[in-house]
C-alpha cells in the first residue's frame, strides 16, 4: 500500500503527469476532444491513520486561509486540501512543528477562496516510512461581501477546564448532544463547518496551563468531535496561566493571527467575520485578585484596543466584540471582576455609541451564564460559563454573603451549564440574536433555550406621557409614573431624577433590576433550590411588577440609589485585591459619589423613557417636578463664593489661601462672579513647607436641635472645585460636633476631591445630621503634588439645612 501510495503521490494528486481516476489509473474520453475533461484527483488512503495525540483542529480563519494543527509523534506531516467533494487537485502544504522540540504542528492553508467549504487530509508517515492518512475532514472559508452571505451563526463557551471528575461528562455532552446535534448534523459533520463559523472559548480553556495531558484530554479530547470542522478562538485564562506564566502551552495549542502589539503574540488578536469584528483580548495580567496585576501591559493592551476599534470605525463595522476571561461584574462571584477589564468594556461602550453599533464582551471566569446590557448603548455583557468549570455554590451562607450582588447591569443570571448560540445578521439590516441553552450534566442534556435576546436597531415610536409624580408630595409617599399606548413591548424603563431642571447637574438614573419586565437572580441560601450538580433554581424577582409606576420612596429607603449605578461598582472593588488602580474612567477617581435622598424643602425634575425588547429607547417623556413638604434654610455660610474679595468670615487652617480675582496672574475665569479661592501661588508666596494649604468656618446649628434630635434634618454642602493641571489635590470635607466639642460619626467627614483642569466641577455633601448635633466646620483646601503653586480652587460653596 505504501509503495502504490507513493506513486499516487508522485503522479496524480497535482494533475502533472496525466489524469488519475478513482482507483488510480488514467481516464480520457474519447469523445468530444475540443473540450478536455477536467482531470479526476483520487483521495489520498492508507491501511493506517496517523497516530494523534491531538486530532486536527482549526485556528485564524479568513477569506482566503485557515490554519490546520494537530500533535502527532508521526514523521513528515502535510496536510492536503481542495474544495469539498470536488476531484480537484489537492493544495498540499507541509506541516511545521509549532517550536523546536514539539509534536505541535501547524500548516497554513492561503490562497483559498472565500466562503467555500474544503475538504482536507492529514498525511504523516509512521517508523517505517510507510504514509498514513487520515479520514477526510472539513472547514468553511470566511465570506467577503461579494459573498452575498447574510448571517453567521457562533457558539459561545467559556471555562472548559475539568476541576472535579464528577464534570468529565458535562463538555462531551455540550459537543455531541448540543452541537453535533442541534446546532448541524453530528452523521454528516460538514454540516458543522457549514451552519458554525466558530467557537469562542473566553478563557480557563484547561484546568493546569502547564500540564500538556489537561490539552490533550481536557480539551481537545473532549471536544474532538467538532474541532476538525469548526475553527477555535480562544483566549487565555487564570487557569491557562497555572504552572505556566508565560503561558508557553497555550501558545503552543492556539495559533491566532499575529496582528496584535509586538511583543504580545497570542495575547490579543482580532479576526473579521464580514460586518463583524472579534476582538481576543488577555485579562490576565491586568486583574488583580486572580491575577499579577501590570500597569503596564494594561497600557499597551488598551492602546492597542483603541487603535484597532480606531480602524474598525474606518471601515463602518456594525459589530464590535470583545473576547476575555475577568469580568467586569460578576453577579454569582464578585472577586472574579477587574477593574482593568472594566476598562476594556468602557472602551467598547464608546464605540457603541460613537457609531450606533452593536457591541458586546464574552466572558467567563464566574461559571454561571449571566446576561445583561448596559445602560445607554446596545452592549451585550456575556458569561458565556459554564462548560465544564464547577458551579458556584449558591445554597452556601458564606458565599452568598461575600460573593453574590444582583446588579442592574445584569437582567438574567443562572447556575448552569450549558453553552451559548450568537446569530449575527449583517446588512443591510444589522441584529444580533442571543440564545442560551441549558444543559451538559448526567440526563440534562436536551438543552433546552431558557433566555433569548435580540439587539436591532430600529425605532422605538412609543411615546411615554406622565401620569404620576407632580407637585407637593411627602417624603414618604413619592411615587413616580408613565402610560405608553403599548405596555406589553415594554421591556425596561428609565427614570432620571435631577434638582437641575435642564438635567445639567447632578443626575440619578433609576434603572436596571428595579424598572425592567424580568430579573433573574437568586433567593437566600436557605431558600435556593438545586445542588452543586446540577446547577441552582434562579427566580424571577420582578414577577407581577408594574415597571410602568415607581414608588420612589420605597426604593430609596431599600437601597442606595448613587449617581452612575453600577458604574460605582465598576471602578470600586469589593475585595482590596481587585482595587488595582485609580481608572482614568472612573468620572469620580475613586471618591464617593451623590446619593440620591429625598429632602424636604427640594424640588426634584424627573423623566423617564421606554425600552423595547430589541434594545431601543424612545424619546424623553416631558420633564415634570415635584417638591418634598418641609423647610430648606438660606445659604448659612458667609463669603462662600469669595466675592468680598478677601477671606473674610473663614480661618486659616494651614499654609495660605487667598481670594484671586478672575483674570488675576493669568487665572481662569471664576465658577460665579468675579473672584474664587485658591492655594498658595498667584503672586501669594510659594510654600516653603509642603505641602497643604486650607480655610474652615463655623456654622451654628444650635437653633435647629429640635430637628436635628428627631433625626429628619438635611444638610447639604456644595461647592464648586477645579485644578491647574489635575496634579494638586484639592479636597472639601464637614465635619459635625455636639454641644460638648466632640466630633461626631457621620459621612459628610470623608473628604471630596475631584482631578479636573480650569473646569469647574460640582462636588456635594449631603447627609442627615447625627442626632445632637449642634456645630458644623466646613474646611476647603488642599495639598501641593507638583510644581511651585498649590493650584486648588474653590467657588460657589453653600450650605443649607432641610427639614
Amino acid at each position: 500500500m505504501a509503495a502504490g501510495l507513493s506513486a499516487l503521490l508522485l503522479s496524480g494528486c497535482n494533475g502533472e503527469n496525466g489524469d488519475v481516476s478513482a482507483d488510480g489509473g488514467s481516464s480520457s474520453d474519447a469523445g468530444d476532444s475540443s473540450q478536455p475533461e477536467k482531470p479526476v484527483v483520487v483521495a489520498p488512503s492508507a491501511d493506517s491513520a496517523p497516530d494523534f495525540m491531538v486530532r486536527p483542529y482549526l485556528q485564524a480563519p479568513s477569506p482566503d486561509g485557515m490554519t490546520v494543527l494537530f500533535e502527532t509523534a508521526d514523521g513528515s506531516p502535510e496536510v492536503w486540501a481542495r474544495p469539498f467533494g470536488s476531484s480537484d487537485a489537492f493544495n498540499k502544504v507541509p506541516a511545521d512543528a509549532v517550536a523546536d522540540g514539539e509534536q505541535v504542528y501547524q500548516a497554513r492553508l492561503d490562497g483559498l477562496s472565500s466562503n467555500t467549504l474544503y475538504e482536507y487530509y492529514v498525511l504523516t508517515r509512521d517508523g517505517e516510512g510507510a504514509v498514513q492518512v487520515t479520514q477526510p475532514f472539513a472547514f468553511k472559508t470566511w465570506p467577503v461581501a461579494a459573498d452575498g452571505v447574510d448571517k453567521a451563526e457562533f457558539l459561545a463557551l467559556s471555562d472548559t477546564q475539568l476541576d472535579r471528575s464528577e464534570y468529565l461528562d458535562v463538555l462531551d455532552n455540550v459537543v455531541e448532544k448540543g452541537f453535533m446535534t442541534l446546532e448541524c448534523d453530528g452523521s454528516h459533520p460538514e454540516t458543522c463547518a457549514e451552519n458554525i463559523a466558530g467557537i469562542t472559548i473566553s478563557g480557563d480553556v484547561v484546568q493546569v496551563g502547564g500540564n500538556r495531558q489537561d490539552w490533550r484530554e481536557q480539551m481537545f479530547g473532549r471536544m474532538a468531535a467538532i474541532t476538525p470542522y469548526v475553527p477555535l478562538i480562544t483566549v487565555p485564562g487564570n487557569h491557562d496561566y497555572y504552572s505556566d506564566a508565560e503561558i508557553k502551552l497555550y501558545r503552543t495549542y492556539m495559533a491566532p493571527p499575529a496582528n496584535g502589539s509586538v511583543g504580545y503574540d497570542e495575547h490579543w488578536y482580532y479576526l473579521d467575520y464580514l460586518g463583524l469584528r472579534l476582538v481576543g483580548l488577555d485579562s490576565y495580567p491586568i486583574s488583580g485578585a486572580h491575577g499579577a496585576f501590570n500597569r503596564d501591559t494594561l497600557a499597551i493592551q488598551r492602546q492597542w484596543l483603541k487603535e484597532t476599534l480606531r480602524d474598525a470605525r474606518l471601515s463602518d463595522m456594525p459589530f464590535v466584540f470583545g473576547l476575555f476571561h475577568h469580568g467586569c461584574l460578576s453577579e454569582l462571584w464578585n472577586v472574579g471582576e477587574s477593574i482593568g477589564s472594566c476598562e476594556l468594556v468602557a472602551e467598547l461602550e464608546q464605540y457603541s455609541a460613537d457609531t450606533g453599533a452593536i457591541t458586546g464582551h464574552l466572558f467567563g471566569h464566574t461559571h454561571a451564564y449571566s446576561r445583561g446590557q448596559s445602560m445607554n448603548v446596545p452592549h451585550l455583557w456575556l458569561d458565556a460559563a459554564s462548560a465544564s468549570g464547577y458551579v458556584e455554590p449558591l445554597d452556601d451562607v458564606g458565599h452568598q454573603s461575600d460573593q453574590i450582588r444582583d446588579y442592574d447591569t445584569f437582567a438574567v443570571s443562572r447556575s448552569e451549564f450549558g453553552y451559548n448560540v450568537l446569530t449575527f445578521r449583517f446588512e443591510p439590516d444589522p441584529s444580533l440574536t442571543l440564545q442560551r441553552r441549558k444543559g451538559g450534566y448526567d440526563g440534562d442534556t436536551a438543552f433546552d433555550v431558557v433566555d433569548e435576546v435580540t439587539f436591532h436597531a430600529e425605532p422605538n415610536n412609543a411615546l411615554p406621557v406622565i401620569t404620576a409624580g407632580e407637585g407637593e408630595l411627602q417624603p414618604a409617599d413619592v411615587s413616580l409614573g408613565i402610560s405608553v399606548a403599548q405596555p406589553e413591548a415594554v421591556e425596561a424603563v428609565q427614570w432620571q431624577v435631577s434638582e437641575t431642571e435642564d438635567f445639567s447637574d447632578t443626575v440619578f438614573d433609576i434603572w436596571g433590576n428595579d424598572t425592567r419586565r424580568h430579573n433573574w437572580f437568586y433567593d437566600s441560601a436557605d431558600q435556593v433550590e438545586g445542588n452543586d450538580l446540577t446547577g441552582f433554581e434562579a427566580i424571577d424577582t420582578q414577577q407581577f411588577v408594574d415597571i410602568l409606576t415607581l414608588d420612589l420612596s420605597t426604593l430609596a429607603d431599600q437601597k442606595t440609589l448613587r449617581v452612575g449605578g453600577d458604574d460605582y461598582y465598576r471602578w470600586n472593588k469589593r475585595y482590596s485585591s481587585q482595587n488595582t488602580h485609580v481608572s482614568g474612567y472612573d468620572a469620580y477617581a475613586g471618591q464617593s459619589r451623590p446619593n440620591l435622598a429625598l429632602k424636604p424643602g427640594a424640588t426634584y425634575f424627573w423623566r423617564a423613557r421606554t425600552r423595547d425588547n430589541t434594545m431601543n429607547w424612545s424619546a424623553w417623556t416631558e420633564t415634570a417636578s415635584f417638591s418634598i413638604a418641609g423647610t430648606q434654610t438660606a445659604n448659612l455660610l458667609v463669603n462662600g463664593d469669595a466675592e468680598a474679595g478677601d477671606t473674610s468670615s473663614w480661618d486659616l487652617e494651614a499654609g495660605l489661601m487667598s481670594a484671586i480675582g478672575a483674570g488675576d496672574n493669568g487665572g481662569f475665569g471664576a465658577a460665579l462672579g468675579d473672584y474664587y479661592f485658591a492655594g498658595r501661588g498667584f503672586g501669594q508666596g510659594s510654600p516653603a513647607d509642603c505641602c497643604v494649604d486650607s480655610l474652615s468656618q463655623e456654622v451654628d446649628l444650635s437653633a435647629y436641635a429640635t430637628q436635628i434630635d428627631s433625626g429628619g434634618a438635611y444638610l447639604e454642602f456644595e461647592a464648586r472645585m477645579t485644578t491647574w493641571e489635575g496634579k494638586d489635590t484639592p479636597m472639601v470635607y464637614v465635619e459635625a460636633y455636639d454641644g460638648a466639642g466632640d466630633t461626631l460619626d457621620w459621612s459628610g467627614s470623608t473628604p471630596q476631591t475631584i482631578s479636573t483642569a480650569k473646569s469647574w466641577q460640582p462636588v456635594q455633601i449631603s447627609a442627615v445630621l447625627p442626632s445632637g448635633t449642634r456645630r458644623v466646620k466646613v474646611v476647603m483646601g488642599g495639598e501641593r503634588q507638583a510644581g511651585s503653586d498649590n493650584d486648588v480652587y474653590f467657588d460657589e460653596m453653600t450650605l443649607h439645612l432641610l427639614y
